[in-house]
């Protein structure tokens, strides 16, 4: 025999649904980062040269300090 245990059921919450929307200034500076990022992975892409090597480091560099400021707490 199979003992069936009873939980108490949900209460509904009175708590409204909250709704946020983006905040304009996050949207561009992930779009930036996503660019910088686009951008280092294409100069990666290239025959391999000093020049290109820099570039690709330098826009890696731009998107991680563009991105520092997000994870903040």
């Amino acid at each position: 025999m199979t003992n069936v245990i009873s939980l108490p059921a949900r209460k509904a919450s009175h708590t409204p649904a909250i709704t946020t929307t983006p905040d304009l200034g996050n949207i561009e500076r992930q779009q930036a980062i996503e660019n910088a990022l686009s951008t280092a992975l294409y100069f990666i892409r290239q025959p391999h040269s000093d020049k290109s090597l820099q570039a690709a480091t330098g826009r890696a560099i731009r998107a991680a300090s563009m991105g520092s400021a997000t994870f903040v707490l």
